[in-house]
């Protein structure tokens, strides 16, 4: 059975909301859905729904509407100003203007007796061990003879590892669009599975959207310089603005320490680019050195601005060998079918260099050489391919303004960021679908007309869109 971890659920019902199907529209199917499999098994009856204060408590609010001719009580755990969204707030206002019967609880559950017990309290929101309130709810709804009815995930269920201290008991679980990966492995508590459709077309589980960023990008307030990406750009053999763009682009993107590695006789040139660039100088026989230098960095970004020569081709052999080389994005002329074990990869080829290196450039060979490779590939088009080899994403925004020079590199320098604090299929994902939003920004204030300069500077902008989205 296909699994979807709550992470990944989580980033699917933002991009959702953002291609357009509202998470108030995926609450109502969520909840019908559930009073349907209610419906189904029971003659109207009582109900006590326990419900907590996010989307989960939401669903059961929903149910509740649907459960027309039984006698539904609603015990709200926490006070009503404290629910957490706007929709699940929405749904409990309803239900408080029709005259539902509804207690809030603070501390002490007040005594019941109920033919059906629903569980709304936390679903995928479980975090570490139960306390106060819900501790004492998952006891007592367990010591009630009534039927459990878990929404989602029973509480206190981790959805992902099937782990728990104290959780539901529940004789009948519905979750929604796919089952999390820990319903499989708890069959004891979650009893009897159900997974509802709630309209999610399944296009959307592969496209790429805000959820995304908002997945990878990562800022700490409590940071020290460096904690949010130390990167190593390497490249600039032929071409002086590449390796200069995908550094600024590495800033733009979040990363704190960004180091350039050029040949000798360009050093100066591309340090007058920008006063933000730290540029030294790159000897490709010195590995030693690079193999040291490379302990600061998280990622190491190479290939840009560098005309294919067998020199350079064998140094990327050589530096993927390194010890301390762990994670790379490589572009360009430094894309290769030699993956070192236990080297996190993402290439970022347009459709011409994975040609030269792998063959035609289709979805199902583009996902074979990832797989061959061990690597992430970010295949660059009007329609970004990005896959491990068993995932596919693809990604839409970006326009025919982005086939000017450069914008490659300021794709590579994003995902260099992204990767520095994150795993290469998701970083690979969301620096796509970033560098086509800043393009669209670009098309919104220039039209076609803009440059690898004009984009890089909307790269924050671009992020911070994505970080707003709600």
């Amino acid at each position: 059975m296909e699994t979807i971890t709550s992470e990944e659920m989580a980033v699917l019902d933002i991009n959702c909301e953002y291609f357009g199907l509202s998470r108030l529209q995926l609450m109502e199917n969520a909840g019908r859905g559930l009073a349907e499999e209610i419906i189904k098994r029971f003659k109207p009856c009582k109900v006590v729904i326990f419900a907590g204060l996010g989307n989960n408590g939401g669903d059961a609010f929903v149910c509740a509407r649907f459960l027309r001719n039984f006698d539904v009580e609603v015990f709200l755990l926490g006070r009503s100003k404290d629910i957490k969204t706007e929709i699940a707030k929405r749904n409990f206002d309803i239900l408080k203007k029709a005259g539902y019967k509804i207690t809030e609880i603070r501390d002490k559950i007040p005594e019941f007796e109920a033919d059906i017990v629903i569980d709304g309290m936390l679903g995928t929101g479980v975090r570490g061990k139960l306390r106060g309130i819900y501790a004492k709810s998952v006891e007592v709804i367990n010591e009630s003879k009534a039927f459990k009815i878990a929404v989602d995930v029973p509480t206190g269920l981790n959805p992902d590892t099937g782990e728990f201290e104290l959780c539901v008991k529940a004789d009948l679980t519905v979750t929604f669009h796919k089952p999390k990966p820990g319903l499989l492995k708890a069959k004891d508590v979650v009893g009897e599975l159900v997974v509802k459709d709630i309209g999610i077309p399944k296009s959307f589980e592969n496209l790429a959207g805000v959820g995304d960023v908002k997945k990878v990008y990562k800022r700490f307030e409590s940071g020290h310089k460096g904690v949010h990406g130390r990167i190593a750009v390497i490249g600039g053999i032929g071409y002086t603005g590449a390796v200069a763009l995908t550094s600024l682009a590495c800033y733009y993107a979040g990363a704190d320490l960004v180091t350039t590695l050029v040949p000798k006789d360009i050093k100066n040139v591309v340090a007058s680019f920008s006063p933000n660039l730290i540029v030294r100088e790159l000897d490709l026989c010195d590995l030693s050195s690079l193999n040291e230098l490379m302990k600061k960095y998280h990622v190491a970004v190479l290939g840009m601005g560098v005309e294919r020569n067998d020199e350079f081709t064998d140094f990327v052999e050589e530096f993927l060998k390194l010890e301390n080389v762990k994670k790379v994005v490589l572009d360009a002329s430094a894309i290769t079918k030699d993956i070192p074990e236990g080297v996190e990869c993402i290439m970022t080829p347009h459709a011409g260099e994975f040609r030269k290196v792998f063959g035609e450039p289709t979805i199902e060979n583009v996902m074979k050489v990832a797989k061959e490779t061990n690597s992430v590939i970010l295949l660059k088009g009007r329609e970004d391919v990005i896959t491990d080899g068993e995932r596919v994403r693809f990604n839409r925004t970006g326009n025919a303004g982005m086939t000017v020079g450069g914008t490659g590199d300021v794709l590579a320098g994003v995902a260099g960021a992204f990767f520095a604090l994150n795993d290469a299929f998701w970083s690979a994902s969301a620096s796509a679908f970033v560098n086509g939003l800043a393009g669209d920004i670009c098309f919104e204030e220039k039209g076609y007309n803009f440059t690898a300069v004009d984009l890089l500077e909307k790269i924050p902008i671009a992020i911070k869109r994505c970080l707003e989205f709600v």
